[in-house]
């Protein structure tokens, strides 16, 4: 992986930097009430992280280079703090997610879903972190996907965090609020104290829907 960040041609940054700036005090705080500088649960990666990556490697999802429309589904921020078990910042951080589009489809060979792929759609994106260890993303709500005929997985965005100085992190992050929340086995595997962590509850700014999912590392 390149861990080189390549600032957006779109001034992308500028522009989250601009809405973080509005929002910083209300947003960048821990997403539920848990005790401070708990590393966060870690997950499974699941069979759909990326074999290969788009041209578009940066941290707005929602435009992919040489198209010409934007992503099908609702546009969202996510955004928040890298930092380490003593609540102290991790600068430099690569944080990368990926994601199932719209239809709840991935870009992926694997996936058998037959729900329609969104060409629009980067499905995979990176940030680095900056030296308050903030990073942010622009994308879409997923939708839900059958995993098999008895179970749907909820809306959820997979995170990996890779820095030089801690273990590596992989975990995913929850919609609060979503009815198949309850009945995923992956989310109810957790304890209430660490499904707290992984829900983000996402408000308006702006008319744009944005959360904050803070990620601490060990």
């Amino acid at each position: 992986m390149n861990e080189n960040f390549n600032p957006s041609r779109r001034s992308f940054v500028k522009g989250a930097l601009v809405l973080g700036t509005v929002v910083a005090a209300e947003f960048l705080k821990p997403a539920s009430v848990i005790a401070a500088c708990v590393p966060t649960p870690p997950e499974t990666a699941g069979p759909f992280y990326p074999v290969s990556f788009p041209v578009d490697n940066d941290n707005d999802l929602t435009f992919v280079k040489n198209q010409s429309q934007k992503a099908q589904g609702e546009i969202i921020w996510v955004q928040g703090r890298v930092q380490d078990e003593a609540c102290q910042p991790v600068p430099g951080a690569l944080v990368e997610i990926w994601q199932a589009c719209a239809t709840g489809r991935y870009n992926h060979p694997e996936d058998t879903n037959p729900a329609a792929l969104d060409p629009n759609f980067q499905y995979w994106g990176k940030a680095t972190t900056n030296e308050k260890g903030e990073y942010a993303f622009k994308t879409i709500k997923p939708g839900s996907y059958p995993a098999n005929w008895f179970w749907t997985r909820p809306p959820h965005i997979h995170f990996t965090v890779h820095s030089r100085s801690h273990s590596p992190l992989t975990t995913q992050m929850y919609f609060a609020g979503e009815p198949l929340n309850p009945k995923d086995r992956l989310f109810r595997d957790h304890p209430p104290e660490e499904q707290a962590q992984c829900l983000v509850d996402f408000r308006k700014v702006k008319n744009v829907p944005m959360g904050t999912f803070n990620l601490t590392l060990k």
